[in-house]
């Protein structure tokens, strides 16, 4: 591999799965080794970091696999979505390769995180009020229509 602006560019198959493995939520660092022959230096697994997420062919495969819009033709909607369904990855990756047992306080404590987000989008509540502060909402609600009522 060489150095600075003569790194080799992905092929088309290559920024394909550079792309997906992004967007299933391995961070970019972890993604780049995949790609290179184990003779590179740390600078130039950083530049490759740099160049190849902006490389034609992996910005092509990207904007394919989030529907086919470039990200700053997306409308609101469509960008909010694909920035939370790419989050929501990141958390998984986190969460799968995380060994719990071997984990210190910290990296525990965002495990947990992650764990705790992923349940409440898979049970439906992400973005909801749990179940017992809706109860205690529609109370002071019904609290309130019943003291106005009275008056």
């Amino acid at each position: 591999m060489g150095t600075g602006e003569d790194l080799r560019r992905l092929t088309e198959a290559e920024a394909k799965e550079f792309a997906q493995m992004v967007l299933a939520g391995a961070p970019v660092g972890e993604v780049v080794p995949y790609f290179c022959d184990g003779t590179e230096s740390e600078a130039q697994r950083i530049a490759c970091e740099r160049q190849w997420t902006a490389q034609r062919e992996v910005v092509e495969a990207l904007e394919v696999m989030l529907g086919g819009v470039a990200w700053h033709r997306m409308t609101d909607p469509q960008r909010l979505d694909a920035a939370v369904t790419k989050h929501y990855n990141e958390l998984a990756y986190f969460l799968w390769t995380t060994n719990y047992a071997e984990a210190d306080g910290g990296t525990k404590l965002k495990a947990d995180t992650c764990r705790t987000a992923i349940e409440a989008k898979v049970a439906g509540m992400a973005g909801r009020e749990s179940p017992l502060a809706q109860f205690y909402h529609d109370l002071l609600t019904r609290y309130d229509r019943e003291k106005a009522t009275v008056q």
